[in-house]
């Protein structure tokens, strides 16, 4: 049985109904975090996720709501048997050592029981991350400062899974979403609900952008994560926005939420 947890939908700025951005993906031996959002240990916890059980984790960009619950995760994992395997750009990287040295200044490297795996920022790239499972990533558009990575995981005789947040629409990540059996992408802004919203701005998105996204790449699915405070409560009007009278099936997931994916669904 192959899943997708969702452990938090909104963007930068939760509300009381969404968490910052979490993911984790599931499969038969195999679980990996994707994000290290604030408070991602209790929201592991509320799904009887220990943070010890987290041995992979793949982080998109370096910005806070993406990055600050990683040192609380590494401390919750001081006893773990296994060491933590980290994957992200070579600045996301120098990122998390730094916010580990900051919050915890007296515990010595030891305590940070990590392998850390530098992704690349210029091309496709891909590493078997398990038995039959392919972790590829993408360089997408990305502020200054912020080199940020979509993820797609292939599972053999599964099903993939692509994942793209903080960006513009981009031909990078159609490349890289090509016929995945679910799109998580972004949605901050919505077209219908923001109509004088720029998002390309801020490099983000609208629900109708990821919906364009998900029918170019050949999506039969598509989830609306990282949501913004001004859309997160409507979640009706992000589906018809994505869907646009089409076929194309569309979620906003809920936090907390277990999403099933098998083969060709």
């Amino acid at each position: 049985m192959y899943n997708v947890v969702f452990l938090g939908t909104a963007g930068a700025f939760p509300t009381k109904r969404r968490s910052c951005s979490g993911l984790l993906i599931e499969a038969p031996d195999f679980c990996m975090l994707a994000e290290a959002s604030p408070g991602i240990v209790p929201r592991l916890a509320r799904i009887d996720v220990a943070a010890s059980d987290i041995r992979l984790l793949f982080i998109s960009h370096s910005h806070g709501d993406h990055t600050l619950g990683f040192p609380m995760l590494v401390l919750n994992r001081i006893k773990a048997a296994t060491r933590l395997q980290v994957y992200a750009a070579q600045d996301t990287l120098s990122t998390l050592q730094m916010l580990w040295t900051l919050a915890y200044a007296d515990f010595d490297s030891n305590y940070l029981k990590c392998d850390w795996h530098r992704l690349s920022d210029r091309r496709l790239d891909e590493v078997e991350i398990a038995p039959g499972v392919m972790l590829r990533t993408i360089v997408v558009p990305y502020p200054p400062g912020a080199t940020t990575l979509a993820a797609r995981w292939d599972f053999a005789d599964g099903p993939s899974v692509t994942y793209v947040t903080d960006t513009i629409p981009n031909t990078a990540s159609i490349q890289l979403a090509r016929g995945s059996d679910l799109l998580i992408h972004e949605a901050t802004f919505s077209a219908e609900l923001q109509p004088d919203a720029d998002p390309g701005m801020h490099f983000h998105s609208t629900a109708r952008q990821a919906g364009e996204i998900a029918r170019q790449a050949g999506c039969p699915r598509l989830a609306l994560v990282h949501l913004g405070a001004e859309v997160s409560d409507h979640p009706d009007v992000l589906v018809d926005e994505a869907c646009a009278g089409t076929d194309l099936q569309v979620i906003v997931p809920e936090d907390g939420e277990r999403v099933r994916l098998d083969v060709g669904s």
